[in-house]
């Protein structure tokens, strides 16, 4: 009796977000998948494909691409297998190409910083369902239901994760959030891995109720302990050079830069960032390279020669 009604629950999850293929489908991921409140965010990508074949400027997205990849967002969400998916499909593990068996661990890790007794800084959680929603923090773009072709991404890609800032006065959920990607330059031989630390984003309702005058401080030390981990440099928008300054330890390297990075096939189908391309969103399923990007760059004082681990071996 438990096994047939635990098989109507993952049928009726199905049913209810319109996919097309649940084969594999497992009640531990149906039921991961409704503690993390996404039959909304699932039924939205899959029935939306078709409002998903143009980017922000009007340029085509191929449709079965676009269904590929939302039919197996969809199946790994189902199955309890996402985030492995993500960091563990040939696509992704090209991203990370490059990177030691301990730097992609630490990545993939859903790091943590408490800032606060109240404030808390984090790379979702284990299972990372929480990136469904990411991104309606701080307004409709790039949401499964608005744009929802910029979301994939986030979903599907490898490098891609966000940061995101829970405080206590907006206790149900996250208030603040930022993408996170790690990315290579383009123009070092042989490339250096770059976090790279877009802009933070605030709720628009919970900015009525939180302070958010920390956040900034609370992100960037986060992000800075990544990297110091991982032994790479981060990169963040130019004015915020003297942020990064006021948080190093002695011995730190922070500069501006001006760097071109490489972006390699995307398995969303495109990439989205208005940091990375003044685009918007775009086709990207072969490697490129940006213009030359300003930022300011951070780099520990035992990193500073350009050691990344390679002493491990690489993945």
């Amino acid at each position: 009796q438990l096994d047939e009604a635990r098989a109507l629950i993952v049928s009726a999850f199905c049913v209810e977000i319109g996919a097309a293929q649940c084969g594999g489908a497992t009640y531990e991921g149906v039921g991961g998948a409704l503690r993390g409140e996404l039959l909304l965010p699932l039924r939205a990508l899959n029935e939306g494909v078709q409002s998903m074949t143009r980017t922000f400027s009007g340029q085509p997205v191929p449709r079965v691409h676009v269904q590929a990849a939302v039919d197996a967002i969809t199946s790994n969400v189902l199955r309890g297998t996402f985030a492995q998916w993500r960091y563990e499909n040939q696509i992704g593990r090209a991203q990370l190409r490059g990177l030691t068996e301990e730097q992609v661990a630490i990545w993939r890790e859903a790091s943590s910083t408490s800032a606060t007794a109240s404030l808390r800084v984090h790379e979702d959680e284990p299972g990372e369902l929480g990136f469904f929603w990411a991104t309606k923090i701080g307004g409709p773009s790039h949401g499964f239901d608005i744009e929802g072709q910029c979301l994939l991404p986030l979903l599907a890609n490898a490098r891609h994760k966000v940061i995101l800032v829970s405080d206590a006065a907006w206790p149900e959920h996250p208030s603040g959030r930022a993408h996170f990607r790690l990315l290579w330059t383009a123009d070092d031989a042989p490339p250096r891995p770059v976090l790279w630390l877009e802009t933070i984003n605030a709720d628009f309702a919970a900015s009525r109720s939180v302070d958010s005058r920390q956040w900034l401080a609370a992100v960037l030390s986060h992000a800075m302990h990544k990297a110091d981990r991982m032994g790479v440099a981060l990169s963040v928008e130019a004015h915020l050079r003297v942020h990064l300054q006021r948080l190093a330890a002695v011995g730190a390297v922070v500069h501006d830069v001006a760097h071109r990075f490489t972006l390699r096939p995307s398995n969303g189908v495109v990439e989205a960032s208005d940091y990375l391309s003044h685009k918007h969103d775009w086709v990207q399923m072969e490697e490129e390279v940006t213009a030359p990007l300003r930022r300011a760059e951070y780099l520990a004082a035992e990193y500073r020669a350009g050691a990344t681990g390679a002493s491990h071996p690489e993945l």
